[in-house]
């Protein structure tokens, strides 16, 4: 394996009888006898299948040699920690290598099923009789990394131990009993070497173990936790495997950046359906609710537990099974640290406004913050199985609500917390080694406090706290410049709804007057001009529809777009710039634009300082202003986006322009001639407007004129009817691929259509 040299020369303290040189040199030579012995077993096993007549005793051989090794390592004291585990890993090797053969049970039985059992236990007693975790801890994160997925790597490819993870094997068949025996054994061995590793791993690391093992372990799961009543055989064993498997998974969620891998084998759907059985103990739900928490620390997640019901499941796991189940009236410690992660999904997942009104049952905000404060008392600003960055994440999202952050501040002494908090760990994080374990979560958690203090400063009444604690800005902003930050950030999700530092910092200097683009304000229509400036702001959750309306816009000869994506313009600086010179702003508003600090900064700035003229649509039908955003939008005239008409919302738009700047713009008419399109350019066309690929597939068309011509034909009645009418025979054409077309899918193709319909032209 890669990394066993770099193992091997990792300084590990010396054993005492080491000093004395004569015991040193002899130790060296046994050392050197064992690593001869298992290099030859090694070579021994990838000769195997040259040996077919005699391979039952050259695989009993093989065997009797391990045993022998295995006994050494933990009988006598010749052996460091470090060659002891290069050895451990070698025999973990050698022995799935021989287990994936076919001739594996017979060689058992020639061998000796007793003796063969005892290897397995003596494999783990090595593992117990070393201080693994110490030499594991000491190794560089290069090493860690490699000694991951060169174990994983083993797993991924093990016929017999995927066949495992796939309940393919028979209880009730002697020879599949031996194989589900050493299945298990060996699984939880490499398991627990490989829950003692701490490295990042991204979704791109998994993406290639998705199937078949990622799969066959979350199937296996299921299988065990929904067969657990009745289930009487081994079940000791079963048991401290599945917490080893659980906690395997609940490390790689935990890294967050791994997420989407997990949702796309619906393992957040399995999780939610584990918490309804009443069978499983404390542990196995500790640990199912720590995946669900770390699930909800991702964006995508949360659209997931929302679709899945997921607050409706926390809140009845909370009314009852806390209160009724053994585990957890015996263990009150188990029961409150369940209850703190239950609550903090809930903040993670609810909308706000939803929640602040269920406080008063619930009372999930306030069990968020006592929970906050207890864990910043921690010097690694974590308890076991929380970090300070997760609370505080929550608690950015609910302070985006105005009430909600009147009800914390209201709070004796929350202010001073937050200040004191974002000062000990700004001093904590310039102590830091660039390669420390929790160096990211700590950059999470001073980000998270930023964007909350951001929060605050848009309320007068804290504005003066703000003042006097403004070195806690100027840290801030040289944190950002750091090497630190920068190198951090590659590794580490970050939320939608959390800025920048530098963008959290200018925010907070601009609310307290300390950051002040004045001379840009009478920039505003100092020339008439025969074209129209206009600026986009929106949330870039909403950043695909603001795509496609900048796409139809940009090509009409008299409108001057300005949107970040296209300008590269992100910092404040540059956006008060573009604001002001704009002739007209255009909000895009949502529930998400409302939470967004950016976009309640830019809208404020546009009424109250620039006092220019500004148009809201409101591309979300389901969303009602209130507090800041109400005041100031209440008594215009707004448009309402249409899902099933893009077009008719840019005339509408173009229409307010033109009746408040007396200007005549519309829309611009294609004069290519899609008809002569090929089906290569049919194709360009569904992959440049990001419509689903299958659906090209599905349909089939020849040429543009095929397409036109079922445009005209399907924009004649409601888009629903075609919707429902092919979804079916959609399903059963890419049944192998598990690919169902949402609603979201298909509108976003009519909606595609309708503009090539109208032959408006857009690169």
């Amino acid at each position: 394996m890669a990394s066993y040299s770099a193992v091997s020369h990792l300084p590990i303290r010396k054993q005492s009888e080491e000093t004395n040189p004569a015991v040193a040199v002899e130790n060296k030579e046994i050392n050197n006898e064992l690593s001869a012995q298992i290099d030859e077993l090694s070579q021994d096993v990838s000769s195997l299948t040259e040996q077919p007549h005699n391979i039952n005793q050259t695989i009993s051989t093989i065997l009797l040699k391990l045993n022998e090794i295995c006994h050494d390592l933990t009988t006598r004291e010749h052996y460091s920690t470090s060659l002891a585990f290069v050895i451990f890993n070698k025999i973990l090797k050698i022995y799935i290598q021989i287990l994936d053969l076919h001739q594996f049970v017979d060689a058992i039985l020639h061998y000796d099923p007793k003796r063969h059992v005892h290897l397995l236990r003596k494999l783990l007693d090595i593992e117990n009789h070393y201080d693994f975790d110490k030499l594991i801890q000491q190794m560089s994160l290069r090493v860690q990394r490699e000694l991951f997925f060169s174990l994983f790597k083993q797993l991924d490819s093990s016929a017999k131990l995927i066949s495992y993870l796939q309940n393919n094997l028979n209880t009730n068949l002697d020879p599949d009993r031996i194989l589900i025996n050493s299945c298990s054994s060996v699984l939880y061995t490499m398991l627990k070497v490989l829950n003692r590793i701490q490295i990042t791993i991204t979704d791109n690391d998994l993406e290639k173990y998705q199937n078949p093992v990622l799969t066959s372990i979350i199937r296996f799961m299921n299988d065990y936790f929904k067969n657990k009543e009745h289930l009487r055989v081994n079940e000791k064993n079963n048991k401290k495997l599945m917490k080893q498997i659980l906690l395997f998974i609940a490390n790689l969620t935990v890294k967050i950046l791994t997420l989407r891998i997990f949702i796309n084998i619906d393992y957040p759907q399995i999780c939610l359906s584990w918490l309804s059985l009443s069978y499983l103990n404390a542990t196995g739900y500790l640990l199912i609710i720590s995946t669900l928490k770390d699930i909800a620390c991702h964006d995508d997640g949360v659209i997931v537990l929302n679709k899945l019901n997921c607050a409706k499941i926390v809140h009845q796991f909370k009314n009852e099974a806390l209160h009724v189940h053994i585990d957890f009236i015996i263990d009150k410690n188990m029961r409150e640290l369940v209850s703190q992660m239950l609550d903090l999904i809930l903040v993670l997942i609810v909308d706000p406004d939803v929640l602040f009104v269920e406080e008063v049952n619930s009372d999930a905000i306030n069990q968020v913050l006592s929970t906050t404060i207890n864990t910043s008392a921690s010097l690694i600003f974590r308890n076991k199985w929380l970090h300070l960055s997760e609370l505080l994440i929550g608690l950015m999202k609910l302070c985006a609500n105005d009430n909600i952050l009147d009800f914390i501040l209201q709070k004796n002494g929350c202010l001073g917390f937050f200040l004191t908090t974002l000062r000990t760990l700004l001093s904590d994080i310039g102590k830091k080694n660039i390669d420390d374990v929790d160096i990211g979560l700590e950059v999470l958690a001073i980000m998270a406090l930023g964007n909350i203090l951001w929060s605050i400063s848009f309320h007068d009444g804290y504005k003066n706290d703000l003042i006097q604690n403004i070195d806690l800005i100027k840290l801030l902003e040289e944190l950002r410049e750091s090497y630190t930050l920068n190198y951090t950030l590659a590794y580490i999700y970050i939320p939608q709804q959390m800025s920048s530092l530098k963008r959290t910092a200018d925010g907070i200097l601009h609310n307290l007057y300390l950051l002040l683009p004045s001379k840009l304000e009478n920039q505003f229509n100092s020339n008439r001009k025969m074209t129209c400036s206009l600026t986009i702001s929106y949330s870039h959750v909403n950043i695909d529809f603001c795509r496609q309306l900048y796409d139809i816009l940009n090509a009409i000869p008299k409108l001057s777009i300005s949107v970040d994506f296209n300008t590269g313009k992100y910092l404040w600086k540059d956006i008060v710039e573009t604001l002001a010179q704009a002739d007209v702003v255009v909000f895009l508003l949502s529930k998400d634009f409302f939470y967004d600090k950016s976009c309640r900064q830019e809208l404020i700035y546009v009424t109250d300082k620039l006092k220019k003229l500004f148009i809201p649509i409101f591309i979300d039908r389901d969303f009602k202003p209130t507090g800041w955003l109400h005041k100031r939008i209440a008594r215009l005239k707004s448009i309402q986006f249409d899902k099933t008409n893009l077009i008719s919302t840019c005339e509408e738009l173009l229409s307010m322009i033109n009746e408040h700047l007396y200007m005549n713009i519309s829309l611009v008419r294609n004069s290519l001639d899609i008809k002569q399109w090929s089906d290569k350019e049919v194709k360009e066309w569904f992959m440049k407007n990001d419509i689903l690929p299958e659906l090209d597939e599905f349909y089939q068309f020849r040429n543009g004129n095929e397409l036109l011509l079922y445009a005209k034909a399907i924009l004649a009645y409601p888009w629903i009817n075609e919707y429902e009418r092919i979804r079916t025979r959609f399903a059963e054409k890419f049944q192998q691929k598990n690919q169902n077309l949402t609603q979201e899918q298909f509108l976003q193709f009519i909606n595609q259509l309708q503009i090539l319909n109208k032959q408006v032209y857009f690169n």
